[in-house]
């Protein structure tokens, strides 16, 4: 009797001892992994992507995380932890069989076992650019190539479709990275490089606006400016405002008044001269154009030593109606401006054009409340604010 309970006891502990006795269940009937079967050989410096297709029936593998293991000919590569292995620049001694093992704190499944194989090897025995460097907007890059070995004739293969080819020549390549495939005539031997085509290095071309960001509709002046050591590289410039205004030619620097509200696309259209070649680029830059209406505070504290102590006026948030943003400076938002305070006998305590904001903190006024009349002079009119300011005195 005593050996059946020892018996029993140790068949309900079975199962605790093979769920955390060991870091994983090796090949889970509820976890598995699948790797597409190449269509292969592959060429000699080709390129090939190993991809997971993980199955779970407990899981949902699209929003779980998993542990990747990659293994070639049982060793495992070193690093390799992400569901997809690339293998680039085939070469005999990466031939083989490939697996992968994923897994997670309980569970691990192996992949299918993948044979990559090469053909016969075609010897490259030139590749080069066959023409100058061009602009970076060209699509006029060339491309010879000449191989030997297998049987002829050849079948040559320049990546992207739109790129003319004429078998040992490519052309009409823009900037980027390319492949060309050669195979020969029964397809037992090929070859596969990759190429870069490079393009002129232009000039460092930029251009200034001021103000850098951000103009009004009361004084919406900007003035761009090509840097001297950049216009000595140009052979024609030419400004665009965005505005459907004509385009303004090899003037610099250069200003321009905006009528309405808007974010406008700046663009600077010019021709680089690069060792003699000419290069036409863009380069372009944004100025936002807005209205605004100021935020005139109604109490002052001078001698505080915090913001409320002078009168510094805001932006007001036309969301909310309330104050936003630093302190601004009237100058750079108006053409001119005025600034009358009377007491409340109607006499003028104080007046300034162009204020500044902070520049009147309440001077020997006695506490109490005065009046203000601020004038600011826009492009398109004067917009006038009124009212009542409390100087608070301790």
């Amino acid at each position: 009797m005593k050996l059946m309970k020892r018996f029993f006891f140790l068949f309900l502990l079975f199962p605790a001892f093979n769920s955390y006795g060991q870091n994983f269940i090796p090949y889970d009937q509820n976890l598995t992994v699948f790797l597409d079967i190449p269509l292969g050989p592959f060429c000699q410096g080709g390129k090939f992507t190993f991809v997971t297709k993980v199955t779970d029936t407990v899981i949902d593998p699209l929003s779980y995380i998993y542990n990747y293991k990659w293994f070639f000919n049982n060793v495992e590569i070193p690093d390799s932890t992400r569901k997809y292995l690339v293998v680039r620049n085939i070469t005999a001694s990466d031939t083989g069989f490939y697996k992968c093992v994923v897994s997670d704190s309980t569970r691990s499944a192996t992949s299918n076992s993948i044979d990559l194989q090469m053909r016969g090897e075609l010897h490259v025995d030139t590749l080069y650019r066959y023409n100058a460097l061009g602009c970076p907007t060209d699509s006029n890059g060339q491309m010879k190539i000449l191989v030997s070995g297998g049987h002829l004739p050849y079948t040559y293969v320049w990546s992207g479709g739109s790129f003319h080819q004429l078998d040992t020549l490519g052309v009409g390549f823009p900037k980027g990275t390319y492949t060309i495939t050669v195979t020969d005539s029964d397809t037992t031997h090929c070859v596969t490089r990759e190429f870069t085509i490079d393009v002129l290095k232009l000039h460092k071309i930029t251009f200034h606006m001021t103000p850098p960001d951000t103009v009004y509709l009361s004084n919406p002046e900007i003035t761009v400016t090509i840097p001297d050591t950049a216009v000595k590289h140009l052979e024609n410039w030419n400004w665009d405002f965005d505005d459907k205004t004509p385009k303004i030619p090899n003037v610099n620097p250069c200003q321009h008044n905006y009528a309405k509200a808007f974010e406008y696309h700046v663009q600077l259209n010019f021709t680089d001269n690069v060792g003699g070649q000419l290069c036409d680029s863009t380069i372009i830059d944004t100025m936002t154009v807005k209205t605004i209406h100021l935020f005139v505070p109604n109490v002052i504290t001078p001698g505080t030593g915090d913001d409320n102590g002078s009168l510094n006026i805001r932006e007001i948030n036309p969301s909310d109606g309330k104050p936003r943003g630093s302190n601004l400076d009237l100058s750079e938002i108006f053409l001119s401006n005025q600034l009358i305070i009377f007491n409340r006998q109607g006499m003028k305590v104080y007046d300034k054009t162009n204020y500044a904001s902070g520049e009147w903190n309440g001077g020997n006024l006695s506490a109490g409340v005065y009046y203000y009349i601020l004038r600011c002079h826009g492009e398109n009119g004067d917009d006038v604010y009124r009212g009542a300011i409390t100087i608070i005195r301790n």
